[in-house]
């Protein structure tokens, strides 16, 4: 005889085919009843999904039910976090997971709920990345799922204790009271067969689903059940329990990700769906993480500026609200990604308010510079200064007429309308400032002769050229000495899948967008920009009988964009999409066969190996119960193969084709699921029409493209990137983090503790593992 461990939970998301308030209605009707059973023992415990967020948002509206919360789970009941909310693991950056667990732990001890297990059971695969953050936490055991292949039900991942769950979370066989026990018994026998295929004499089966209530009479079913079932006993336990029985049994081990879909969905056409939030979701971890709380954080503790750490806190959970995977994913409602946008609005304003206010209350407004570095590397390029005085020997690139920041953030003053003033964007460019450090201007100013130079046809510097010969794109790595010829296309498909899957239109081949127009934009010694103008007529719709013979002319601007210090091209593009159900993607032709590709993972970095000659387009239409493979993958800030490589903002799909790699910068798709979706033999989800999905109207893709090898050029050039500097009016030479960092170390958070203290956390970049420096 068997031990059947069933523990009971629910699957919660905070937003998804409907919307967050609807969602909490029903929640407050779930939670209701899983309180009722708890304290009158109908039920023994209940598991909350690994999260907080359900249980906060139900107390905003009963805040008297708290004791009775606190008691439950203090009787072991009741089980919470560690995380706050249940994010993607793959498009949330390191930090912010860790502020996710950050706050998901305080908020579950706070409640009296000490017990943790990373509880990953509905994360569409699972990066290698998490694990050195789950250590960090000292969370040693992990429930998973989705990218799993056929293995056992215990084994150990890295340095945790992981259970696999054989049939997935999803269990409601005991919700339905109008099946006969017989019935339920008969369900069961079958599944408990499949689970104990790779598992010992102890199976863990969960009870519940996506936003289920605990099941009536849950005890009482099992009862009769159990008189049915041949060689095996179910009881109600917890997870704890579970890990305690097969403490002895995780015996194989595995390092690496798991991003298999042989036995799971993996549903990785989420990476690209509504490009525009991760656009959204990169700038806003960016201009949060690693520019508002670091500078906050570091001239504070120089006694210079006030504490503002509590306004980013609460910026934080904002942002993190949208890291929910169905949030991130961009597979909900147009309605819950319109309320994402505003989060990301309410994040932006903060953290751009901080860091305006700290840049104002520095400046002495003396006339004179420095620039004060955020980034882990020494920093050569461009520093943007927004003076309303006129700054010689710098490169003016904009202005507008707006306030002052002395009158705008003066609390003992109103601006009124004489006080707006013209304000002028320059450009100046500086060299070799030092990681986490302040220069002035003149100590890091770069004197030397400009070769930067551009035409109609070209843009170049000492490092790097693009030029436009014959209507094809050449690069030449001046360093390497490497000519890349017609290296950068623009290529559209049709797409006929969802928000969960790409799908493939069988017999359907690329179109490409044509060279119609190149002009110069921006002439500068410091900077330059290079317009080139693509046209593409793409089919005004796509189905599975086709694409629609009426075509739509769509104008694609490319500017390509490059300082005289930087050894990478800048792509800026923008265009209006008319079209539906299409992707569009950048494709690099690298010359040679793409069997590996190294990326930036959550934490770290990662080589994954494809096969070059794979094709979807031969495998078409997928089994029923099956998803078809890829050559795409998720990544964060940079991905490359055969000495290229690319930084992207928010761009988190590449897939690769021979020796092409490809960037997806749009995907067009207009349901939440199709069941005729040819990648993916069965439904993932409702088939409800969202417009939003399609991604009509304006769009924009931001890339930079360089060649190395070298991982810490891949990092330090993604730094730059994302631009690491800021410049306050003040005449400043300081170290700020001296004595406190290594080479081996990439600093990831600067911020302040609860006492003002300057708190500093790395990663060391050889092993991953997490430290706190100070």
């Amino acid at each position: 005889m068997k031990e059947v461990t069933a523990y009971t939970h629910t699957h919660w998301d905070r937003e998804w085919y409907r919307e967050f308030e609807e969602f909490r209605l029903r929640l407050t009707e779930v939670v209701d009843r899983l309180l009722d059973d708890l304290k009158t023992g109908k039920l023994k415990s209940f598991y909350f999904d690994g999260q907080t967020a359900a249980i906060e948002d139900y107390l905003e509206i009963f805040p008297e039910k708290l004791p009775l919360i606190k008691k439950l789970i203090n009787e072991k009941k009741l089980f919470l976090g560690p995380f706050y909310c249940l994010s993607d693991v793959f498009l949330v950056s390191s930090e912010f997971l860790m502020r996710n667990l950050e706050i998901g732990m305080a908020k579950s001890k706070a409640l009296g709920c000490a017990d943790f297990i990373a509880y990953l059971a509905d994360t569409f695969g699972h990066s290698k990345g998490l694990v050195p953050i789950l250590n960090y936490f000292g969370i040693d055991k992990v429930v998973m799922w989705r990218g799993l292949p056929d293995m056992p039900s215990e084994f150990m991942w890295h340095k945790l204790k992981a259970v696999n769950l054989q049939r997935g979370y999803f269990q409601n066989i005991f919700s339905d009271e109008n099946l006969p026990s017989t019935k339920k018994a008969e369900f069961l026998q079958k599944e408990l067969n499949l689970i104990a295929q790779n598992s010992s004499n102890a199976i863990l089966l969960p009870i519940g689903g996506d936003h289920l209530a605990s099941p009536k009479n849950l005890e009482a079913q099992i009862a009769e059940v159990n008189k049915l079932l041949n060689g095996y006993k179910i009881h109600q336990g917890t997870l704890f329990e579970y890990f305690e029985k097969v403490k002895n049994n995780h015996k194989k081990k595995f390092e690496c990700e798991f991003l298999d879909n042989s036995k799971t969905f993996l549903l990785k056409g989420v990476y690209s769906s509504r490009i525009y939030l991760k656009q959204r979701n990169a700038h806003s971890q960016w201009i949060l993480s690693r520019i508002a709380e670091p500078l906050q954080a570091f001239f504070h503790d120089l006694g210079l500026t006030p504490n503002y750490q509590k306004q980013l806190d609460y910026a934080y959970k904002t942002l993190i609200k949208n890291h929910a995977h169905d949030g991130i994913y961009g597979c909900s409602t147009d309605k819950v990604h319109e309320e994402m946008l505003t989060r990301f609005d309410k994040t932006d304003e903060i953290a751009n308010g901080v860091t305006d206010r700290i840049l104002t209350k520095l400046s002495d407004e003396k006339g004179k510079y420095s620039v004060v570095n955020l980034s882990n590397y020494d920093y050569s390029g461009v520093v943007k200064i927004l003076s309303g005085k006129k700054i010689k020997d710098a490169q003016l690139v904009g202005k507008r007429r707006a306030f002052p920041n002395k009158k705008l953030y003066n609390i003992d003053d109103v601006p009124i309308t004489e006080d707006i003033m013209t304000l002028y964007e320059y450009l100046k460019e500086v060299k070799d400032v030092p990681a986490f450090s302040v220069r002035t201007l003149s100590e890091s100013a770069n004197n030397a002769k400009s070769t930067l130079t551009v035409t109609e046809k070209s843009i170049s510097n000492s490092n790097i050229e693009l030029s436009v010969k014959n209507g094809k794109i050449e690069v030449f790595d001046k360093v390497k000495n490497k000519k890349y010829k017609n290296f950068f296309e623009l290529t559209d498909r049709a797409d006929i899948g969802d928000s969960y899957n790409f799908g493939a239109l069988k017999g359907d081949k690329p179109i490409n967008a044509k060279l119609t127009e190149t002009k110069i934009l921006q002439k500068g010694d410091i900077q330059s920009i290079l317009r080139l103008v693509y046209e593409i007529k793409i089919p005004k719709t796509s189905n599975p009988k086709g694409r629609s013979s009426k075509t739509l002319q769509h104008k694609i601007f490319v500017d390509v964009i490059l300082q005289n210090l930087s050894d990478y091209l800048e792509f800026s593009l923008h265009w209006e999409n008319h079209a539906k159900n299409h992707i569009l993607q950048a494709c690099f032709n690298l010359e040679e066969r793409i069997e590996k590709v190294i990326s930036e993972d959550t934490q770290g970095v990662i080589v994954r190996e494809f096969s070059p000659d794979y094709d979807i387009y031969k495998e078409i239409p997928a089994e029923r119960g099956k998803e078809l493979k890829t050559n795409s993958a998720p990544f964060q800030g940079f991905a490359g193969a055969n000495g290229f490589c690319a930084a992207t903002k928010g761009l988190q799909e590449y897939e690769t084709e021979k020796d092409i790699f490809k960037l997806t910068i749009l995907r067009s798709t207009g349901l939440i699921s199709t069941p005729k979706n040819p990648s993916r033999g069965t439904p993932a989800g409702p088939p409800i029409e969202v417009e939003g999905l399609q991604c009509l109207g304006s769009a924009s893709a931001n890339f930079a493209i360089f060649f190395t090898d070298d991982i810490d050029k891949m990092y330090s050039n993604k730094e730059k990137f994302y631009t690491p500097v800021v410049c306050i009016e003040r005449e400043l030479s300081k170290n700020l983090l001296e004595n406190k960092q290594t080479k081996d170390l990439l600093i990831q958070a600067v911020r302040l503790d609860e006492a003002g203290k300057l708190f500093v956390r790395s990663a060391n970049k050889k092993t991953n593992k997490i430290i706190n420096v100070k």
